[in-house]
């Protein structure tokens, strides 16, 4: 197993045995002045590539903080995990009014790239994260020297309908439906249902079996 331990770092864990639980592999992380240095594992891409992917949790808005960088780890040996380069930093399209999601205000960083009970089977080479203030993106890893972001959505702030103290942490998190290719991102405004090609082809069709399926 994986586990992010704060400001303790990465760990891989030998969870064969319940009970008697150990430590096989570890990374530790440059500290931060703020926000966590090590909240989240991705392992949906592991049993193919040997590969996790980890990120730390931003705290503070308006970037009073160090960048939040999703590493890549390799855990084909678990004795000694290995960071092998890191997901590219979201920016603005081109059209924007500014030209750092930092310049944007709020929160800006990687938190989620989904829940548990996410029906279908998650894609090959792709991981959607929900990013705070730069709304969902979409990275896709099937190229491990070359990882980029292959699709995006950022939603306008909401001012009429959402106070000031809580504009700031603008999308919560994304909940993928991989059996009928749709994406929802959670706003403090409200839900967007999303597709892309990135997934495929959409269905608005309720699902054929029930999830999850026994």
């Amino acid at each position: 197993g994986y586990a992010a331990m704060g400001g303790l770092g990465f760990y891989v864990v030998d969870i064969s045995d319940p009970s008697a639980m150990r430590t096989v592999g570890h990374i530790e992380f440059e500290p931060n002045v703020a926000g966590v240095e090590s909240d989240y594992v991705d392992v949906s891409q592991v049993e193919k590539t040997g590969i996790v992917y980890t990120s730390g949790y931003p705290l503070n808005e308006d970037c009073w903080e160090p960048y939040k960088d999703i590493f890549m780890i390799d855990v084909n040996d678990p004795a000694n995990p290995t960071v092998i380069g890191v997901l590219p930093r979201p920016s603005p399209p081109s059209e924007a009014e500014f030209t750092d999601f930092c310049q944007r205000r709020g929160s800006f960083g990687p938190k989620r790239t989904g829940y548990y009970t996410q029906p279908g089977t998650p894609r090959d080479g792709i991981l959607p994260f929900n990013f705070y203030n730069a709304g969902l993106q979409v990275f896709d890893v099937s190229d491990i020297q070359n990882p980029e972001i292959a699709a995006y959505f950022v939603p306008r702030f909401d001012e009429k309908r959402v106070v000031s103290y809580a504009m700031g942490n603008l999308s919560h998190g994304v909940y993928v439906e991989y059996d009928r290719n749709l994406f929802w991102l959670f706003t403090n405004h409200g839900i967007y249902c999303l597709s892309s090609p990135v997934l495929g082809k959409p269905s608005f069709d309720p699902p054929n079996e029930a999830w999850p399926r026994h």
